[in-house]
């Protein structure tokens, strides 16, 4: 891969030429390089990140026509070097949130009100945090949504939860979820 710097032929190009070259654009430069060449077919997990990134194009070019979703993205943008609000709604939709920590030390057996804190990280926004509580026979106990506190995630109790197990879902703005299960 080449870049092109400064030259007023291939300054702004974009394309391929035949199947020998191809001209990109990344944060404006313009970037040369060999056209590729598949010679195996795909493997059914390569199918699957086609498709998936196929709905992540989608996505983005849909989130750039909704107003409120383009001041959300482009403002975040601008705050990083060389990140489109495309390129931020297209990773967005890619990456799911990740639920780095579930804390239920706060817990102490009382029957409500005590607090579960939740650490969920996310590539642009994480939008819900929920969070339900089990039996160990796998009956429900109690569920609700988490509340964004000073950059954590808090659930108050309602119940004694002791030898439950909590079930934590986070979503994000395109609607990826992640779950982790945490056993008191």
């Amino acid at each position: 891969m080449a870049k092109s710097i400064n030259n007023i032929v291939t300054e702004g190009l974009s394309g391929r030429i035949g199947k020998q070259i191809v001209f990109s654009q990344r944060n404006g430069e313009t970037i040369v390089s060999k056209f590729p060449v598949r010679t195996k077919k795909p493997t059914a997990k390569q199918i699957a990140q086609q498709t998936k990134f196929s709905s992540a194009i989608a996505y983005g070019k849909n989130a750039l026509q909704d107003n409120s979703l383009k001041v959300l993205y482009t403002t975040e943008a601008q705050k990083r070097k060389g990140v489109s609000a495309y390129n931020l709604a297209v990773a967005d939709f890619l990456k799911a949130p990740v639920i780095e920590n579930v804390d239920v030390s706060a817990y102490k057996g009382a029957a409500s009100g005590e607090k579960i804190t939740i650490t969920v990280t996310d590539n642009f926004k994480v939008t819900t945090v929920k969070v339900a509580i089990i039996n160990s026979d796998d009956t429900p106990v109690e569920q609700g949504e988490a509340t964004l506190l000073e950059g954590k995630w808090i659930y108050s109790t309602n119940t004694s939860l002791s030898g439950d197990k909590v079930v934590v879902t986070a979503t994000d703005r395109p609607g990826n979820k992640t779950v982790k299960e945490t056993t008191l």
